[in-house]
């Protein structure tokens, strides 16, 4: 018979993990900033943790300083930096990029796809009917001329050509009220010389205000005659402009997401990439600064009032044809050559964006949005999306468990 010892090895104490130590110096004074923190916090949450240091006294101004004093494992950063030239990260610190621009030529890069932002404000703005576009951009910033040139490209294959206007971002140069005062003139005039009805983007939501204030001074009506849409979809700033301002949806969490997640690969001895991870526009959030069709046919502007205010309650083409004193076949006509498209593609260009907007801003079940965006079924839904956005609606919810 097996005996047990009587003095049985001791059990070793299991050493603690030391998580790693990582600086998320991320600029967060506006809402959409904040948002690529609750992407890190997300992945944090589904992952290990790591000892976090929040945005660092100064760091954000004297970054090479920091980092060079700074013993941790990693950092998340969109701080530009100082003027003294490309930031060096030393040896044994993983850093990742998520800001606008790189202030190095090889930091690895998480950052919104500007060519996607600038190409949905066209395409709002395209299926509005427009033949006149502009865009009001900061010049001294790789991303807003990124923006502006995919808006220009996508209203130049349609047929059209834009005007463009450049501002300085803020900080980057003149400021004050009488610099402020000085660019709501040139924006006045500006906008009084294009021809009209027109179409605008602007590459953030705060220029978006500024031209909107801009419209207001120049007793030009919004957006009967000028229709202004945004990028960032700052919630708290849309509402404030007068009328509130459309705006295309910017995957801040996302690219907060992506960037915890590049650093965690970093951090365990992966590579950085050569390429930036670019992260697509969501879609627009439309509010009343573009909700006007610039169509000069009064039946079709009837039938797409009508369609704005009923997509959501599953009605038809042939409901549609019920309102306009016209047979289906002339309406069809008509609405193909003004619009570009067939009426029952605008009804559901119509439930996708509500749909979109839901999805993005809401906490609502899939079947909850369905029903509310005027599908009908989930499954209805998710065909329309992957035969007409190529995503599925889970696409644009929260990853989780990644």
């Amino acid at each position: 018979m097996s005996r047990r010892s009587a003095n049985p090895a001791p059990i070793r104490p299991v050493r603690p993990v030391t998580p790693r130590r990582v600086a998320l110096i991320l600029e967060s004074a506006v809402a959409p900033r904040r948002r690529m923190l609750e992407g890190v916090a997300r992945y944090i949450k589904e992952h290990e943790d790591w000892g976090l240091y929040l945005k660092p006294l100064l760091a954000d101004h004297n970054l090479q300083d920091w980092l060079d004093g700074w013993d941790g494992d990693g950092v998340i950063t969109n701080a530009k930096g100082s003027a003294a030239g490309p930031v060096t990260v030393p040896q044994g610190i993983s850093l990742v990029y998520c800001g606008g621009q790189a202030q190095s030529g090889h930091m690895p890069l998480v950052v919104a796809d500007s060519h996607s932002i600038g190409s949905t404000g066209a395409q709002h703005l395209l299926e509005r009917g427009f033949r006149q576009y502009g865009f009001v951009r900061y010049a001294d910033t790789e991303w807003g001329r990124d923006r502006c040139a995919a808006f220009d490209g996508h209203v130049r294959e349609a047929g059209y050509t834009c005007s463009v206007y450049d501002l300085h971002e803020p900080g980057g140069g003149p400021s004050g009220p009488g610099a402020w005062e000085q660019q709501q003139l040139g924006l006045v005039h500006w906008i009084a010389s294009l021809p009209k009805p027109v179409g605008i983007m602007t590459s953030t939501d705060l220029l978006g205000q500024q031209l909107l204030e801009a419209c207001q001074r120049a007793a030009v009506p919004v957006p009967e005659q000028v229709a202004v849409i945004g990028a960032d979809n700052d919630e708290l700033i849309c509402r404030l402009a007068s009328p509130p301002l459309s705006s295309v949806i910017i995957d801040d969490e996302q690219r907060g997401y992506q960037s915890a997640a590049l650093l965690d690969r970093m951090m365990n001895g992966e590579d950085p990439p050569t390429e930036p991870i670019l992260i697509p526009a969501k879609g627009i959030a439309t509010r009343a600064s573009t909700e006007l069709l610039a169509i000069d046919d009064p039946v079709v502007v009837k039938a797409v009032r009508f369609i704005r205010e009923h997509a959501f309650e599953g009605i038809t083409v042939e409901d549609v044809a019920e309102q306009v004193p016209q047979s289906r076949r002339v309406l069809e006509r008509h609405f193909r050559k003004m619009m570009g498209r067939t009426i029952n593609d605008h009804i559901l260009a119509s439930r996708l964006d509500r749909a979109v907007m839901l999805l993005t801003e809401t906490d609502l079940s899939l079947k909850q949005i369905s029903l509310k965006a005027g599908f009908g079924s989930t499954s209805y839904m998710g065909a329309v999306f992957k035969r007409v956005l190529g995503r599925t609606p889970g696409s644009y919810l929260p990853p989780r468990g990644r």
